[in-house]
C-alpha cells in the first residue's frame, strides 16, 4: 500500500529526437513559448541553409540570368539569420513571424520568376503544417493568418504562374532535377513534422498518464511517513474481506502528545517519519502498514494465522525500540498494538471495532505490548464504542 507511479520512458526514434528538441526552452524561454522558439529555431536554419544552397547553385549556373533570384536569397539568408539571433535572445514571436513571411515570401518569388515546374512550390505544403509549431495556442489568429496565406500562395503559384518562369527559363533536364531535389525534401519536411506531431502526442498523452497517476499517488498516500492512508487500506480489506481470511492491526505511540508538547510538532513529524520508515522495513512479506491517523497506524496480513501476526507485531515493536534522534536530543519510541483476525464475511468494521478494542487492552496492560482479540463479534447494528483518548 506504498510506492509511487514510475516515470514513463520518453518517445523514442526521430520523432522524439524531435520532439525533445522542441521541448527545449530557448531564450530562457518554456512550455508552449519554448516550444513554438525551438521550432523557429530549427526552421530558420535548416532555411537559411537550404536558401543559401540555392543562392550558391543559381549564381554558379548563371549569375546574371539569375541575379534577383541571386539577391533575394541573400537577402533571405540575412534575414534568417536575424531571426535566429531575435529567438536566441527570447523574441519567439518575431523570429517566427520572420521564419514564415521570409519562406513564403522567398517560395513565391522563386517560382514566379523560374516557374512551377521546378517545385518550389511545394514547400508551402510543409508550410501550412509547419506554422502550427511555430506559434503557440495564444497565437493562434497568426496561425491561421499564415495557414491562409500559404494556401492562397499555393495556389497563386500553381494556378496562377507559367510552367516557365517570367523571369529566367531552365532546359527541361534542369528542371526535372530541381523539382525531384525539391519534392524529396518537401516529403522528407513532411516526414519529420508529422513524426514530431506523432511523439508529440505520445507525449502528451503519457505526461497526462503520469499526472493522473501521481494524483491519485498523492490521494492514497500519507505525505509525513510515506505510507498508505486511510482510503487504499480500507479499499484492501473490503477486498480481503469479501475474499480470504486476514489479520488486521491497530497500533498506537506510547505518550506520543509528550514529544508534541516538550518539543513541538516539528520534532513530531521527524518521529513520526522515521516510524513510518521503521515500519515498512520492519514488515513481513505479503504485510502491509497504512497511516491510520494521527500517531496511529493499521496493519494489515493477508492469510496470516493470529499467532504469527503477533509474533511478527512483538518483533516489530521491538525494532522501534532504539532512539530517534531529533536536534540535537533523541526519543525512545514504543508503540502498542491491538490485533484480530476476521474472515471472508464483509464485515471489516466489526474487524477494526474488535482490533480497536485490542488496542485499547494493549493500553490498558502497560503499554508497548500486543494484545490480540478473537470476538466475541459485536452484535449487527451496533455502533463501534466511543474512542478514547490515547497516550
Amino acid at each position: 500500500m506504498t510506492g509511487s507511479a514510475a516515470p514513463r520512458p520518453a518517445p523514442g526514434g526521430i520523432g522524439g529526437v524531435l520532439t525533445r528538441y522542441f521541448e527545449r526552452g530557448t531564450g530562457g524561454q518554456t512550455g508552449d513559448v519554448g516550444r513554438a522558439a525551438s521550432a523557429a529555431k530549427a526552421f530558420l536554419a535548416f532555411s537559411a541553409l537550404l536558401t543559401a544552397a540555392f543562392t550558391v547553385f543559381f549564381a554558379a549556373y548563371d549569375f546574371e540570368g539569375m541575379r534577383p533570384s541571386v539577391i533575394v536569397g541573400a537577402v533571405s539568408v540575412f534575414a534568417g539569420c536575424v531571426g535566429l539571433w531575435l529567438v536566441h535572445r527570447g523574441r519567439q514571436l518575431t523570429g517566427s513571424i520572420i521564419a514564415v513571411t521570409v519562406g513564403t515570401g522567398q517560395v513565391a518569388f522563386v517560382t514566379t520568376y523560374i516557374g512551377w515546374v521546378a517545385g518550389f512550390q511545394l514547400y508551402l505544403v510543409a508550410g501550412g503544417q509547419l506554422v502550427f509549431m511555430l506559434f503557440t495556442e495564444r497565437q493562434r489568429a497568426l496561425r491561421l493568418a499564415y495557414v491562409v496565406l500559404a494556401i492562397a500562395t499555393f495556389f497563386y503559384c500553381q494556378l496562377v504562374v507559367p510552367e516557365r518562369g517570367a523571369g529566367y527559363t531552365f532546359p527541361e533536364g534542369v528542371y526535372g532535377v530541381l523539382f525531384s531535389i525539391n519534392a524529396t525534401i518537401t516529403l522528407l519536411l513532411m516526414f519529420l513534422l508529422a513524426a514530431a506531431s506523432h511523439y508529440g502526442a505520445l507525449q502528451a498523452r503519457s505526461e497526462a498518464a503520469d499526472a493522473a497517476e501521481r494524483a491519485e499517488s498523492l490521494a492514497n498516500t500519507d505525505q509525513l511517513t510515506g505510507l498508505a492512508n486511510r482510503r487504499p487500506v480500507l479499499r484492501r480489506l473490503e477486498e480481503l474481506s469479501a475474499s480470504v481470511p486476514y489479520v488486521v492491526g491497530i497500533g498506537d505511540l506510547d505518550h506520543f502528545k509528550q514529544v508534541n508538547d516538550t518539543f513541538g510538532h516539528d520534532c513530531g513529524d521527524l518521529v513520526l517519519a522515521a516510524v513510518g520508515e521503521r515500519l515498512k522495513g520492519g514488515l513481513r512479506a505479503g504485510d502491509s502498514v497504512g497511516r491510520w491517523g494521527g500517531e496511529e497506524f493499521i496493519f494489515v496480513m493477508e492469510q496470516s494465522a493470529l499467532d504469527d501476526a503477533v509474533a511478527a507485531m512483538e518483533r516489530l515493536i521491538m525494532e522501534l525500540a532504539s532512539p530517534i534522534p531529533c536536534k540535537g536530543h533523541s526519543h525512545e519510541v514504543t508503540m502498542s498494538v491491538g490485533l484480530t483476525d476476521a474472515q471472508p464475511d464483509r464485515m471489516v468494521n466489526r474487524a477494526l471495532q474488535r482490533a480497536d478494542l485490542a488496542l485499547y487492552e494493549a493500553k490498558e496492560s502497560g503499554r508497548n505490548t500486543v494484545h490480540a482479540s478473537v470476538g466475541p463479534t459485536p452484535v449487527p447494528g451496533t455502533e463501534a464504542p466511543p474512542r478514547r483518548r490515547r497516550a
